[in-house]
């Protein structure tokens, strides 16, 4: 099946400057043999042109630490219509975010996980560092970027969401996005008195999507990694008798569930093509193969964008082509990336397609 492809998340270093808990790319201090060269990350990126037009999200690692990284964002920003940079934010002060919003990038991303430096910083692994997002987000608002707060959430901040929101709210952000914990790369090492249960994670989505509905207009909520959220955002608006209007394009896209493989992929450091950050299956890699043959003869991707290969609960489930469950999360803890989504707590369910 044909998709239109949304967003290529590209990590264009694992090097960074902090040390945290749930890191997917599991960031190191130093550099790492085999990183794409800047020649290299450009030529690809005119493959990526040549195949769609989808929002370019440079990220790492830590992607300031990169010297090429403006460079690589001015290229992109005359390639892509929207370019965006996902940081931790402690490297940016008044004359890194000039740089930032003169090299082409429309909106940056900074990750808080508390609403205090404590909760902050211990899952960092940098003290200090709450206090630095805090100022890069300030410089970054003087320099009039769109700007959009990350949360990751487990239990030791789940309680601290409504005031993170709050922060959100009174630092200006745009948008603000809660990512649901996906064990892999360092986060496979949280173990599960940390992790949130099926049950919790679904309290935590219908919590956000009712914010969502209070703040629209004001700030815009989206839970990430959590699929679920598509089959809650339609149960809730039936409940509600509220009228379900989702963006399906730009950065504020949210039209369905998982998008691994179907609107999004993922380009390593060292050129490896996968269907998400957190779906490690290599499907292809753009130094040996142009980009846009990987994304349209996949076999990894033809199936990911089959609801009907999906198995146990979510392929029975009536939300199963809305929600599709996350690939990267059932592949995780089965082995199997077309296995039952095990972070939701619905049997299989009737709900519209």
């Amino acid at each position: 099946m044909e998709q239109t492809l949304r967003l290529v998340f590209w990590e264009l270093t694992a090097r960074c400057n902090l040390k945290c808990s749930h890191c997917r790319a599991e960031a190191q201090e130093e550099s790492v043999e085999g990183e794409l060269t800047t020649q290299e990350i450009l030529r690809i990126a005119r493959d990526i042109r040549d195949a769609a037009d989808p929002i370019i999200v440079l990220t790492g690692g830590e992607p300031l630490v990169r010297p090429d990284l403006f460079e690589i964002a001015r290229a992109c920003a005359g390639m892509f219509s929207q370019v965006a940079l996902a940081t931790n934010g402690t490297l940016v002060d008044d004359d890194m975010a000039r740089e930032i919003a003169d090299s082409g990038i429309r909106r940056v991303s900074i990750s808080i996980d508390g609403a205090t430096a404590q909760t902050h910083d211990e899952f960092r692994g940098v003290p200090g560092s709450f206090e630095q997002a805090l100022s890069g987000l300030e410089a970054l608002k003087k320099v009039g970027l769109s700007l959009q707060i990350n949360t990751t959430v487990t239990r030791h901040n789940a309680e601290e969401l409504e005031s993170i929101l709050t922060l959100a709210l009174e630092q200006g952000m745009d948008a603000f996005h809660v990512f649901m914990l996906v064990p892999v790369g360092c986060g496979a090492e949280i173990d599960d008195s940390s992790r949130l249960s099926a049950e919790r994670t679904e309290e935590i989505l219908e919590w956000l999507f009712e914010k969502s509905l209070e703040l629209r207009g004001r700030l815009f909520v989206k839970a990430t990694c959590a699929p679920q959220y598509a089959r809650i955002m339609r149960e809730v608006s039936q409940k509600k008798g509220v009228q379900l209007s989702v963006e399906t394009h730009g950065m504020n896209a949210a039209s369905r569930g998982c998008l691994a493989g179907t609107g999004v992929c993922f380009v390593s450091r060292v050129g490896d093509v996968q269907p998400c950050g957190y779906l490690p299956v290599r499907v292809g890699n753009v130094l040996e193969r142009r980009f846009g043959d990987i994304w349209h003869d996949s076999e990894v991707f033809d199936a990911l964008r089959d609801p009907g290969q999906l198995k146990g609960k979510c392929g029975v489930c009536g939300y199963r082509v809305v929600c599709s469950g996350c690939r990267a999360r059932a592949y995780a803890l089965t082995g199997d990336f077309l296995s039952e989504e095990p972070d939701c707590p619905q049997e299989s369910t009737g709900g519209k397609h």
